[in-house]
C-alpha cells in the first residue's frame, strides 16, 4: 500500500509525511513548526528541511508569530490547498480499491475500530492513563 500512495503521489512532488504536514496545516491553519512536528513525530532537523521543501514548491508560507518572534507560523497556500484536493482524491481511489472486499457495515466497523485503536495511542504519548 505504501508504494501505491508514494506511486500516486509522485506526480504532486510529495512524499507522504509532506502530504501528511498539508493536511495538518490544513486542520490546523497558524500551526508553529515545533508544534506540527511534534504532533506528527516529526524529528526537528527533517521538519525544516520538509518545510523548506513544501515553501520551496509553494505549498506553505512561513509567517512571524506575533506573539512570539522567535517561532513562526505556518499555513497552506492555494497550491498547497489544490495538491491537498488533488491528493485526498488519490487516496480515496486507493482506499476504495484496498477495501473492496469489505461490505459497507465492515469497512465502517473496520474505520471505527482504527480510530478507537489510534485514539488510545494518543492518549498514551500524551501520558494520559485508558
Amino acid at each position: 500500500m505504501e508504494s501505491r500512495i508514494k506511486e500516486k503521489l509522485s506526480p504532486l512532488k510529495l512524499s507522504a509525511r509532506q502530504f501528511g504536514i498539508l493536511q495538518y496545516l490544513e486542520e490546523y491553519p497558524n500551526s508553529s513548526q515545533k508544534q506540527v512536528g511534534n504532533v506528527l513525530q516529526i524529528d526537528r532537523t527533517i521538519m525544516v528541511a520538509h518545510i523548506d521543501y513544501l515553501e520551496d514548491i509553494q505549498c506553505v508560507q512561513r509567517f512571524r508569530n506575533p506573539e512570539d518572534r522567535r517561532s513562526f507560523g505556518l499555513t497552506t497556500t492555494e497550491q498547497g490547498r489544490e495538491k491537498l484536493k488533488v491528493g485526498c482524491n488519490y487516496l480515496e481511489k486507493i482506499e476504495l480499491d484496498v477495501l473492496s472486499s469489505l461490505t459497507d457495515k465492515e469497512q465502517k466497523d473496520l474505520k471505527s475500530i482504527l480510530l478507537k485503536v489510534w485514539a488510545t495511542i494518543q492518549k498514551g504519548e500524551k501520558g494520559e492513563s485508558t
